[in-house]
Protein backbone atom coordinates (compact mmCIF):
# COMPACT_ATOMS: atom_id res chain seq x y z
CA UNK A 1 0.00 0.00 0.00
CA UNK A 2 2.95 2.62 0.72
CA UNK A 3 4.12 1.64 -2.87
CA UNK A 4 1.16 2.81 -4.59
CA UNK A 5 1.67 4.95 -6.74
CA UNK A 6 -1.40 7.23 -5.82
CA UNK A 7 -0.82 7.28 -2.77
CA UNK A 8 2.56 8.53 -3.30
CA UNK A 9 0.93 11.01 -5.63
CA UNK A 10 -1.49 12.11 -3.00
CA UNK A 11 1.10 12.68 -0.09
CA UNK A 12 3.16 14.82 -1.96
CA UNK A 13 0.21 16.71 -2.86
CA UNK A 14 -0.75 17.13 0.76
CA UNK A 15 2.96 17.65 1.48
CA UNK A 16 3.72 20.51 -1.00
CA UNK A 17 2.71 24.18 -0.20
CA UNK A 18 -0.50 24.97 -1.74
CA UNK A 19 0.23 26.92 -5.43
CA UNK A 20 -3.25 27.47 -6.77
CA UNK A 21 -4.75 30.60 -6.47
CA UNK A 22 -8.16 28.97 -5.65
CA UNK A 23 -6.87 26.64 -3.09
CA UNK A 24 -4.74 29.53 -1.08
CA UNK A 25 -8.40 31.64 -1.18
CA UNK A 26 -10.62 28.84 -0.76
CA UNK A 27 -9.46 25.94 1.65
CA UNK A 28 -9.68 26.86 4.87
CA UNK A 29 -6.69 26.85 7.26
CA UNK A 30 -5.77 25.91 10.54
CA UNK A 31 -6.73 29.61 11.84
CA UNK A 32 -9.61 29.53 10.13
CA UNK A 33 -11.20 26.50 11.56
CA UNK A 34 -9.90 28.33 15.19
CA UNK A 35 -11.90 31.34 14.18
CA UNK A 36 -15.10 29.32 12.92
CA UNK A 37 -14.95 26.52 15.91
CA UNK A 38 -14.73 29.32 18.61
CA UNK A 39 -16.77 31.64 16.92
CA UNK A 40 -19.90 29.46 17.10
CA UNK A 41 -18.86 28.09 20.30
CA UNK A 42 -19.92 31.16 21.87
CA UNK A 43 -22.68 31.87 19.64
CA UNK A 44 -24.68 28.84 20.02
CA UNK A 45 -22.51 25.84 21.62
CA UNK A 46 -20.85 24.95 24.59
CA UNK A 47 -19.94 28.59 25.52
CA UNK A 48 -22.74 30.29 24.91
CA UNK A 49 -23.90 30.39 27.84
CA UNK A 50 -20.95 33.03 29.07
CA UNK A 51 -21.63 35.88 27.05
CA UNK A 52 -25.17 37.04 29.36
CA UNK A 53 -23.41 35.10 32.38
CA UNK A 54 -22.71 39.11 33.54
CA UNK A 55 -25.79 41.31 34.36
CA UNK A 56 -23.57 43.89 34.08
CA UNK A 57 -24.37 44.43 30.42
CA UNK A 58 -27.88 44.97 30.62
CA UNK A 59 -27.40 48.81 31.92
CA UNK A 60 -25.00 49.04 28.28
CA UNK A 61 -27.12 48.19 26.20
CA UNK A 62 -29.84 50.75 27.65
CA UNK A 63 -27.19 53.33 27.36
CA UNK A 64 -26.38 52.75 24.39
CA UNK A 65 -29.94 52.74 23.36
CA UNK A 66 -30.49 56.18 25.29
CA UNK A 67 -27.62 57.56 23.41
CA UNK A 68 -29.18 56.78 19.93
CA UNK A 69 -32.27 58.03 21.54
CA UNK A 70 -31.02 61.65 22.81
CA UNK A 71 -28.41 62.01 20.70
CA UNK A 72 -26.27 62.42 23.60
CA UNK A 73 -23.99 61.19 26.11
CA UNK A 74 -26.16 61.09 29.63
CA UNK A 75 -23.59 63.40 31.95
CA UNK A 76 -25.89 62.40 34.86
CA UNK A 77 -27.09 59.16 36.39
CA UNK A 78 -30.47 58.20 34.77
CA UNK A 79 -30.92 54.88 35.98
CA UNK A 80 -30.86 54.95 39.90
CA UNK A 81 -33.12 56.24 42.53
CA UNK A 82 -30.23 57.16 44.98
CA UNK A 83 -27.89 58.83 42.29
CA UNK A 84 -30.75 60.56 40.13
CA UNK A 85 -28.97 63.51 38.90
CA UNK A 86 -25.33 63.01 40.37
CA UNK A 87 -22.65 63.26 38.00
CA UNK A 88 -22.00 59.85 36.13
CA UNK A 89 -18.65 59.15 33.63
CA UNK A 90 -20.13 57.08 30.58
CA UNK A 91 -16.73 56.52 29.91
CA UNK A 92 -17.63 52.95 27.72
CA UNK A 93 -20.46 55.25 25.59
CA UNK A 94 -18.81 54.01 21.87
CA UNK A 95 -19.10 50.70 23.06
CA UNK A 96 -22.26 51.02 24.69
CA UNK A 97 -23.17 52.47 20.97
CA UNK A 98 -22.25 49.47 19.08
CA UNK A 99 -24.44 47.59 21.56
CA UNK A 100 -27.06 49.75 21.28
CA UNK A 101 -27.78 49.60 17.22
CA UNK A 102 -27.31 45.60 17.24
CA UNK A 103 -29.88 45.07 20.33
CA UNK A 104 -32.39 47.36 18.46
CA UNK A 105 -31.77 45.28 15.15
CA UNK A 106 -31.09 41.69 16.72
CA UNK A 107 -31.96 41.96 20.15
CA UNK A 108 -29.79 39.95 22.56
CA UNK A 109 -28.68 37.53 19.91
CA UNK A 110 -27.06 40.54 17.95
CA UNK A 111 -24.63 41.05 21.70
CA UNK A 112 -24.13 37.60 21.42
CA UNK A 113 -22.98 37.17 18.02
CA UNK A 114 -20.42 40.81 18.66
CA UNK A 115 -19.07 39.17 21.57
CA UNK A 116 -18.41 36.02 19.63
CA UNK A 117 -16.75 37.87 17.00
CA UNK A 118 -14.24 40.08 18.78
CA UNK A 119 -13.61 36.73 21.15
CA UNK A 120 -12.86 34.48 18.18
CA UNK A 121 -10.85 36.94 16.60
CA UNK A 122 -8.96 37.55 19.31
CA UNK A 123 -7.34 34.00 20.07
CA UNK A 124 -7.41 33.46 16.16
CA UNK A 125 -4.92 36.35 15.58
CA UNK A 126 -3.01 35.18 18.96
CA UNK A 127 -2.66 31.66 17.49
CA UNK A 128 -1.70 33.50 13.78
CA UNK A 129 0.93 35.17 15.72
CA UNK A 130 2.44 32.39 17.29
CA UNK A 131 3.04 30.86 14.27
CA UNK A 132 4.41 33.96 12.96
CA UNK A 133 6.89 34.35 15.77
CA UNK A 134 7.79 30.50 15.01
CA UNK A 135 6.01 28.27 17.50
CA UNK A 136 5.03 25.26 15.93
CA UNK A 137 2.08 24.51 15.34
CA UNK A 138 1.04 22.24 17.85
CA UNK A 139 2.69 24.59 20.27
CA UNK A 140 0.78 27.24 19.00
CA UNK A 141 -2.43 25.04 19.22
CA UNK A 142 -1.80 23.87 22.72
CA UNK A 143 -0.78 27.96 23.98
CA UNK A 144 -3.97 28.70 22.49
CA UNK A 145 -6.04 26.61 23.93
CA UNK A 146 -4.74 27.58 27.17
CA UNK A 147 -5.19 31.15 26.63
CA UNK A 148 -8.76 30.90 25.49
CA UNK A 149 -9.11 28.97 28.92
CA UNK A 150 -7.84 31.29 31.24
CA UNK A 151 -10.07 33.64 29.61
CA UNK A 152 -12.88 31.81 29.88
CA UNK A 153 -13.23 33.47 33.84
CA UNK A 154 -14.41 37.00 32.24
CA UNK A 155 -15.84 35.50 28.79
CA UNK A 156 -18.45 38.58 28.93
CA UNK A 157 -20.19 41.03 26.26
CA UNK A 158 -18.72 43.69 28.01
CA UNK A 159 -16.42 46.49 26.88
CA UNK A 160 -13.44 44.73 28.59
CA UNK A 161 -13.18 42.48 25.35
CA UNK A 162 -11.50 45.15 23.56
CA UNK A 163 -9.10 46.02 26.00
CA UNK A 164 -8.27 41.94 25.48
CA UNK A 165 -8.04 42.75 21.54
CA UNK A 166 -5.73 46.25 21.45
CA UNK A 167 -3.72 45.06 24.14
CA UNK A 168 -2.80 42.06 21.85
CA UNK A 169 -2.44 44.54 18.76
CA UNK A 170 -0.52 47.01 20.87
CA UNK A 171 1.65 44.09 21.34
CA UNK A 172 2.07 42.95 18.05
CA UNK A 173 2.39 46.08 17.18
CA UNK A 174 5.51 46.88 19.26
CA UNK A 175 7.37 43.65 18.07
CA UNK A 176 7.21 44.60 14.64
CA UNK A 177 8.71 47.80 15.19
CA UNK A 178 11.67 46.28 17.15
CA UNK A 179 11.97 43.45 14.44
CA UNK A 180 11.45 46.76 11.47
CA UNK A 181 14.87 48.70 13.22
CA UNK A 182 15.80 49.46 9.80
CA UNK A 183 12.36 49.87 7.89
CA UNK A 184 10.02 52.17 7.43
CA UNK A 185 8.35 52.82 10.48
CA UNK A 186 6.29 56.35 9.99
CA UNK A 187 3.01 54.46 10.24
CA UNK A 188 3.65 52.41 13.13
CA UNK A 189 4.68 55.76 15.03
CA UNK A 190 0.84 56.86 13.99
CA UNK A 191 -0.86 53.72 14.88
CA UNK A 192 -0.68 53.84 18.81
CA UNK A 193 -2.42 57.85 19.05
CA UNK A 194 -4.98 56.90 16.58
CA UNK A 195 -5.83 53.72 18.15
CA UNK A 196 -5.56 55.21 21.81
CA UNK A 197 -8.36 57.81 20.61
CA UNK A 198 -10.92 54.66 19.90
CA UNK A 199 -9.77 52.61 23.05
CA UNK A 200 -10.16 55.43 25.46
CA UNK A 201 -13.60 55.54 24.91
CA UNK A 202 -14.06 52.08 24.68
CA UNK A 203 -12.83 51.01 27.92
CA UNK A 204 -10.75 51.63 30.57
CA UNK A 205 -8.14 49.45 29.75
CA UNK A 206 -6.14 52.28 27.96
CA UNK A 207 -4.13 52.45 30.71
CA UNK A 208 -2.60 49.12 30.23
CA UNK A 209 -1.46 50.27 26.89
CA UNK A 210 0.31 53.01 28.21
CA UNK A 211 2.26 51.05 30.44
CA UNK A 212 2.90 48.24 27.60
CA UNK A 213 4.17 51.15 25.21
CA UNK A 214 6.35 52.67 28.57
CA UNK A 215 8.01 49.32 28.71
CA UNK A 216 9.00 49.23 25.33
CA UNK A 217 10.49 52.55 25.57
CA UNK A 218 12.45 52.18 28.52
CA UNK A 219 13.48 48.83 26.59
CA UNK A 220 15.07 50.50 23.46
CA UNK A 221 16.76 53.26 25.67
CA UNK A 222 18.50 50.79 27.92
CA UNK A 223 19.45 48.73 24.58
CA UNK A 224 21.02 52.15 23.37
CA UNK A 225 23.48 52.49 26.47
CA UNK A 226 23.98 48.67 26.42
CA UNK A 227 24.76 48.05 22.63
CA UNK A 228 28.42 47.21 22.22
CA UNK A 229 28.07 47.90 18.59
CA UNK A 230 28.20 51.72 17.59
CA UNK A 231 25.14 50.98 14.73
CA UNK A 232 23.03 49.28 16.51
CA UNK A 233 23.39 51.88 19.54
CA UNK A 234 22.59 54.42 17.49
CA UNK A 235 19.48 52.84 15.90
CA UNK A 236 18.02 51.60 19.58
CA UNK A 237 18.73 55.36 20.64
CA UNK A 238 16.66 56.34 17.24
CA UNK A 239 13.68 53.56 18.29
CA UNK A 240 13.58 54.57 22.09
CA UNK A 241 12.93 58.28 20.96
CA UNK A 242 10.65 57.33 18.03
CA UNK A 243 8.54 55.35 21.05
CA UNK A 244 8.69 57.99 23.43
CA UNK A 245 7.07 60.51 21.06
CA UNK A 246 4.66 57.80 20.73
CA UNK A 247 3.83 57.35 23.85
CA UNK A 248 3.67 61.09 24.43
CA UNK A 249 0.93 61.13 21.61
CA UNK A 250 -1.04 58.57 22.92
CA UNK A 251 -1.01 60.02 26.60
CA UNK A 252 -2.11 63.25 24.80
CA UNK A 253 -4.69 60.77 23.02
CA UNK A 254 -6.30 59.94 26.18
CA UNK A 255 -7.69 63.18 26.32
CA UNK A 256 -9.79 63.01 23.39
CA UNK A 257 -13.07 61.60 25.30
CA UNK A 258 -15.89 63.08 26.00
CA UNK A 259 -15.22 64.15 29.91
CA UNK A 260 -11.29 65.10 29.37
CA UNK A 261 -8.83 65.12 32.01
CA UNK A 262 -11.65 64.57 34.49
CA UNK A 263 -12.11 61.16 33.03
CA UNK A 264 -8.63 60.51 34.38
CA UNK A 265 -9.15 62.00 37.31
CA UNK A 266 -12.26 59.83 38.42
CA UNK A 267 -10.50 56.74 37.11
CA UNK A 268 -7.56 57.73 39.29
CA UNK A 269 -9.70 57.59 42.47
CA UNK A 270 -11.91 54.64 41.22
CA UNK A 271 -8.55 52.59 41.06
CA UNK A 272 -7.04 54.21 44.02
CA UNK A 273 -10.21 53.11 46.72
CA UNK A 274 -8.72 50.44 48.72
CA UNK A 275 -12.52 49.87 50.29
CA UNK A 276 -13.77 49.43 46.41
CA UNK A 277 -11.08 47.61 45.25
CA UNK A 278 -10.55 45.15 48.42
CA UNK A 279 -14.75 44.27 47.85
CA UNK A 280 -15.42 43.89 44.10
CA UNK A 281 -14.89 40.31 43.20
CA UNK A 282 -13.36 40.61 39.52
CA UNK A 283 -10.52 42.87 41.42
CA UNK A 284 -9.53 40.53 43.81
CA UNK A 285 -6.55 38.22 43.28
CA UNK A 286 -7.56 34.75 41.11
CA UNK A 287 -8.71 31.53 43.78
CA UNK A 288 -6.79 28.74 41.57
CA UNK A 289 -9.29 26.49 42.55
CA UNK A 290 -10.75 27.29 39.32
CA UNK A 291 -9.98 25.70 35.79
CA UNK A 292 -9.36 29.33 34.35
CA UNK A 293 -6.70 30.17 37.21
CA UNK A 294 -5.36 26.27 36.88
CA UNK A 295 -4.80 27.20 33.28
CA UNK A 296 -3.16 30.76 33.78
CA UNK A 297 -1.20 28.87 36.29
CA UNK A 298 -0.07 26.37 33.49
CA UNK A 299 1.02 29.10 30.99
CA UNK A 300 3.12 30.82 33.30
CA UNK A 301 5.39 27.64 34.59
CA UNK A 302 5.81 27.08 30.75
CA UNK A 303 7.33 31.14 30.71
CA UNK A 304 9.82 30.21 33.69
CA UNK A 305 10.49 27.09 31.56
CA UNK A 306 11.19 29.06 28.60
CA UNK A 307 12.97 31.94 30.10
CA UNK A 308 15.16 29.94 32.46
CA UNK A 309 16.25 27.62 29.27
CA UNK A 310 16.95 30.80 27.17
CA UNK A 311 17.97 33.29 29.43
CA UNK A 312 20.46 34.30 27.57
CA UNK A 313 18.67 34.93 24.65
CA UNK A 314 15.87 37.19 26.31
CA UNK A 315 15.28 40.76 25.00
CA UNK A 316 14.49 42.81 27.87
CA UNK A 317 11.05 44.03 26.46
CA UNK A 318 10.09 40.60 26.40
CA UNK A 319 11.24 39.98 30.14
CA UNK A 320 9.59 43.48 31.31
CA UNK A 321 6.34 42.57 29.32
CA UNK A 322 6.22 39.47 31.25
CA UNK A 323 6.67 40.67 34.33
CA UNK A 324 3.99 42.97 33.91
CA UNK A 325 1.82 40.17 32.93
CA UNK A 326 2.66 38.29 35.57
CA UNK A 327 2.14 41.06 38.16
CA UNK A 328 -1.45 42.00 36.56
CA UNK A 329 -2.31 38.37 37.12
CA UNK A 330 -1.61 37.85 40.24
CA UNK A 331 -3.60 41.16 41.34
CA UNK A 332 -6.67 40.85 39.46
CA UNK A 333 -8.67 37.77 37.93
CA UNK A 334 -9.90 40.39 35.59
CA UNK A 335 -6.32 40.79 33.84
CA UNK A 336 -6.11 36.69 33.76
CA UNK A 337 -7.03 36.91 29.90
CA UNK A 338 -4.71 39.38 28.67
CA UNK A 339 -1.83 38.19 31.07
CA UNK A 340 -2.38 35.06 29.65
CA UNK A 341 -2.10 35.85 25.69
CA UNK A 342 1.29 38.27 26.67
CA UNK A 343 2.99 35.30 28.05
CA UNK A 344 1.99 32.76 25.87
CA UNK A 345 3.43 35.23 23.28
CA UNK A 346 6.69 35.93 25.13
CA UNK A 347 7.43 32.00 25.69
CA UNK A 348 5.90 30.15 22.83
CA UNK A 349 9.12 30.62 20.30
CA UNK A 350 11.55 29.95 23.07
CA UNK A 351 9.67 27.01 24.05
CA UNK A 352 10.06 25.73 20.08
CA UNK A 353 13.22 26.53 20.06
CA UNK A 354 14.07 24.19 22.94
CA UNK A 355 12.03 21.57 21.65
CA UNK A 356 13.59 21.80 18.26
CA UNK A 357 16.42 21.75 19.54
CA UNK A 358 16.61 18.33 20.93
CA UNK A 359 17.30 16.44 17.57
CA UNK A 360 20.36 17.74 17.55
CA UNK A 361 21.14 17.36 21.51
CA UNK A 362 24.16 14.54 21.43
CA UNK A 363 23.18 13.84 25.37
CA UNK A 364 19.45 13.47 24.46
CA UNK A 365 17.74 9.71 24.17
CA UNK A 366 17.83 8.36 20.81
CA UNK A 367 13.59 8.25 21.38
CA UNK A 368 13.63 11.95 22.10
CA UNK A 369 16.05 13.25 19.20
CA UNK A 370 14.13 11.14 17.09
CA UNK A 371 10.79 12.30 18.26
CA UNK A 372 11.73 15.78 18.38
CA UNK A 373 13.11 15.62 14.80
CA UNK A 374 9.69 14.10 13.75
CA UNK A 375 7.64 16.98 15.25
CA UNK A 376 10.05 19.50 13.79
CA UNK A 377 9.70 18.10 10.63
CA UNK A 378 5.80 18.16 10.30
CA UNK A 379 5.37 21.45 12.10
CA UNK A 380 7.95 23.18 9.90
CA UNK A 381 5.53 21.60 6.56
CA UNK A 382 2.28 22.19 8.23
CA UNK A 383 3.38 25.69 9.36
CA UNK A 384 4.48 26.34 5.37
CA UNK A 385 1.48 25.46 4.48
CA UNK A 386 -0.71 27.04 6.78
CA UNK A 387 0.82 30.56 5.60
CA UNK A 388 0.14 29.86 1.94
CA UNK A 389 -3.77 29.58 2.69
CA UNK A 390 -4.59 33.15 3.13
CA UNK A 391 -8.27 33.56 2.01
CA UNK A 392 -10.33 33.49 5.31
CA UNK A 393 -13.43 33.44 2.68
CA UNK A 394 -14.72 31.01 4.78
CA UNK A 395 -14.95 32.74 8.45
CA UNK A 396 -16.05 36.05 6.90
CA UNK A 397 -19.06 33.34 5.09
CA UNK A 398 -19.70 32.71 8.32
CA UNK A 399 -19.96 35.71 10.53
CA UNK A 400 -22.30 37.02 7.69
CA UNK A 401 -24.46 34.03 7.79
CA UNK A 402 -24.91 34.11 11.58
CA UNK A 403 -25.99 37.81 11.27
CA UNK A 404 -28.26 37.11 8.65
CA UNK A 405 -29.93 34.52 11.31
CA UNK A 406 -29.79 36.99 14.12
CA UNK A 407 -31.80 39.62 11.88
CA UNK A 408 -34.30 36.51 11.51
CA UNK A 409 -34.22 36.25 15.18
CA UNK A 410 -31.93 33.60 15.28
CA UNK A 411 -33.59 31.20 12.98
CA UNK A 412 -32.66 28.83 9.85
CA UNK A 413 -35.74 27.87 8.54
CA UNK A 414 -37.86 25.87 10.52
CA UNK A 415 -35.10 25.90 13.47
CA UNK A 416 -34.31 28.44 15.71
CA UNK A 417 -30.23 28.26 15.98
CA UNK A 418 -29.27 31.23 17.72
CA UNK A 419 -31.29 32.12 20.93
CA UNK A 420 -29.23 33.94 23.32
CA UNK A 421 -30.90 35.04 26.82
CA UNK A 422 -29.75 35.42 30.35
CA UNK A 423 -29.57 32.15 32.02
CA UNK A 424 -33.09 32.46 34.29
CA UNK A 425 -31.38 30.00 37.18
CA UNK A 426 -28.94 32.41 37.87
CA UNK A 427 -30.61 35.66 37.64
CA UNK A 428 -34.57 36.66 38.09
CA UNK A 429 -36.18 36.60 35.21
CA UNK A 430 -39.45 35.21 36.68
CA UNK A 431 -38.99 37.46 39.39
CA UNK A 432 -38.61 40.77 37.32
CA UNK A 433 -41.38 39.71 34.76
CA UNK A 434 -43.90 39.61 37.61
CA UNK A 435 -43.05 43.38 38.38
CA UNK A 436 -43.77 43.98 34.58
CA UNK A 437 -47.25 42.59 34.67
CA UNK A 438 -50.18 44.99 35.27
CA UNK A 439 -52.49 43.57 37.77
CA UNK A 440 -56.39 44.12 37.41
CA UNK A 441 -57.68 46.90 39.08
CA UNK A 442 -54.15 47.72 40.28
CA UNK A 443 -51.49 50.44 39.03
CA UNK A 444 -48.51 49.53 37.53
CA UNK A 445 -46.21 50.79 40.07
CA UNK A 446 -43.25 53.52 39.55
CA UNK A 447 -41.09 52.99 42.21
CA UNK A 448 -37.46 52.31 42.36
CA UNK A 449 -36.42 47.93 42.94
CA UNK A 450 -34.05 47.31 45.16
CA UNK A 451 -31.99 44.47 44.01
CA UNK A 452 -27.95 43.05 44.50
CA UNK A 453 -25.57 44.61 42.38
CA UNK A 454 -25.00 41.95 40.73
CA UNK A 455 -28.46 41.58 39.33
CA UNK A 456 -29.07 45.79 38.94
CA UNK A 457 -28.07 45.55 35.44
CA UNK A 458 -30.52 43.08 34.37
CA UNK A 459 -33.35 45.01 36.26
CA UNK A 460 -32.30 47.81 34.23
CA UNK A 461 -32.70 45.98 31.16
CA UNK A 462 -36.03 45.05 31.96
CA UNK A 463 -37.73 48.02 34.09
CA UNK A 464 -36.01 50.99 32.63
CA UNK A 465 -37.14 53.62 32.28
CA UNK A 466 -40.45 52.72 34.05
CA UNK A 467 -38.51 51.63 37.50
CA UNK A 468 -35.62 53.23 38.63
CA UNK A 469 -32.93 50.05 40.45
CA UNK A 470 -31.45 51.47 44.35
CA UNK A 471 -28.49 50.07 43.10
CA UNK A 472 -26.18 48.47 40.53
CA UNK A 473 -22.80 47.62 39.55
CA UNK A 474 -21.40 50.85 38.35
CA UNK A 475 -19.73 50.92 41.65
CA UNK A 476 -17.34 54.13 40.63
CA UNK A 477 -20.54 55.76 40.03
CA UNK A 478 -21.88 54.99 44.00
CA UNK A 479 -18.46 55.15 45.53
CA UNK A 480 -17.47 53.55 48.82
CA UNK A 481 -19.73 55.17 51.24
CA UNK A 482 -22.83 54.04 49.17
CA UNK A 483 -21.34 50.76 48.76
CA UNK A 484 -20.44 50.33 52.34
CA UNK A 485 -24.03 50.91 52.92
CA UNK A 486 -25.47 48.14 50.57
CA UNK A 487 -22.81 45.83 52.28
CA UNK A 488 -24.23 46.43 55.42
CA UNK A 489 -28.19 46.30 54.58
CA UNK A 490 -27.38 42.78 52.13
CA UNK A 491 -25.06 41.06 54.77
CA UNK A 492 -27.73 42.00 57.88
CA UNK A 493 -25.04 44.24 60.08
CA UNK A 494 -25.81 46.67 62.72
CA UNK A 495 -27.68 49.50 61.27
CA UNK A 496 -29.22 47.73 58.25
CA UNK A 497 -32.90 48.76 58.63
CA UNK A 498 -31.83 52.36 58.96
CA UNK A 499 -30.33 52.15 55.69
CA UNK A 500 -34.01 50.58 54.86
CA UNK A 501 -35.50 53.64 55.71
CA UNK A 502 -32.63 56.09 54.13
CA UNK A 503 -32.71 54.47 50.66
CA UNK A 504 -36.84 54.23 51.15
CA UNK A 505 -36.73 50.92 50.03
CA UNK A 506 -41.11 49.77 49.32
CA UNK A 507 -39.86 46.89 46.54
CA UNK A 508 -36.82 44.27 46.60
CA UNK A 509 -36.08 41.04 44.37
CA UNK A 510 -33.93 39.40 45.97
CA UNK A 511 -31.72 35.69 46.10
CA UNK A 512 -33.93 33.11 47.55
CA UNK A 513 -31.97 32.38 50.49
CA UNK A 514 -29.93 35.08 51.19
CA UNK A 515 -29.36 36.74 53.96
CA UNK A 516 -31.33 39.60 53.46
CA UNK A 517 -34.35 37.48 52.28
CA UNK A 518 -34.48 35.44 55.36
CA UNK A 519 -34.68 38.46 58.03
CA UNK A 520 -37.33 40.12 55.56
CA UNK A 521 -39.28 36.63 56.21
CA UNK A 522 -39.28 37.36 59.69
CA UNK A 523 -41.02 40.75 59.84
CA UNK A 524 -44.36 39.93 58.32
CA UNK A 525 -45.77 43.06 59.47
CA UNK A 526 -43.61 45.08 57.26
CA UNK A 527 -42.87 43.20 54.49
CA UNK A 528 -45.12 40.52 52.54
CA UNK A 529 -43.83 38.40 49.86
CA UNK A 530 -45.27 39.12 46.21
CA UNK A 531 -43.40 36.41 44.32
CA UNK A 532 -41.63 33.77 45.08
CA UNK A 533 -39.18 30.86 42.63
CA UNK A 534 -36.09 29.11 43.36
CA UNK A 535 -34.02 31.91 42.05
CA UNK A 536 -35.19 34.94 43.34
CA UNK A 537 -38.36 36.46 46.07
CA UNK A 538 -39.82 39.78 45.61
CA UNK A 539 -40.53 41.72 48.74
CA UNK A 540 -42.75 44.73 48.93
CA UNK A 541 -43.57 46.90 51.63
CA UNK A 542 -46.84 46.74 53.23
Amino acid sequence: MADDPMTRSMTRTFDAPPSSSAVRYLVPSVRDIVFIFLFWSILAGPLSNRPLADADIGWHMRTGELILATHSLPRTDPFSSTMQGQPWFAWEWLYDIVLGVLHQACGLNGVVWWCALLVAGIYALLFSRLLGRGAGLPLAIGLMLLAEAAGTIHLYARPHIVSWLFSLLWFITLEEWERRDRGRTRWLLWFFPVSMVLWVNLHGGWLFGVALLGIYVAAAWVESVREQDALAAIRAGRRARAMAVAWVASAAATLVNPFGWRLHAHIYRYLGDRYLMDRIDEFKSPNFHGWAERCFAAILMLTLMALASNRNKLRLSHLLVALLAVYAGFYSSRNLPVSSMLLALVAGPILWESIAALKDKAGAWGWIRRGSARISEFSERMGAQEMELRGHLWPVVSVAMAFAICLHGGWLGSRQLIHAQFNPEKVPVAAVSFLQEELPGKQASREAVFSTDAWGGYVIYRLYPERKVVVDDRHDLYGSDRIRQYLILTQAEPGWQSVLKEWKIRTAVLPAGSTLASLLRLLPQDWRVAYEDQVGVVFERR
